[in-house]
């Protein structure tokens, strides 16, 4: 876990962010949570830019899938979170 931690947080803590960006922008049309495919698209699109891309633009910058499933870590407790009504409502009683 050492080393991965702010790779935990990264969707968690950036997502929210380059939603309302994107809601600004008028790409987005709305302000509900995000749903699992927009959590989905920005872990892929971040994994490739900084574990592929970045590797091979910056000295000194390494590829690690690692990473990767940090990323993903992070983005699947988040979306839980941020969805948690959804849980709630199908919950039986």
């Amino acid at each position: 876990m050492q080393g991965s931690f702010n790779d935990l947080l990264l969707i968690p803590d950036a997502l929210p962010l380059l939603l309302w960006l994107e809601r600004m922008l008028g790409l987005r049309t709305h302000d509900r949570p995000p749903t699992p495919g927009e959590i989905g698209a920005h872990w892929v699109v971040w994994s490739v830019m900084a574990e592929v891309v970045a590797p091979r633009l910056f000295a000194g910058s390494v590829g690690d899938i690692r990473d990767v499933i940090a990323y993903a870590a992070g983005a699947v407790v988040a979306g839980c979170w941020w969805n948690r009504h959804v849980f709630a409502r199908n919950r039986p009683v």
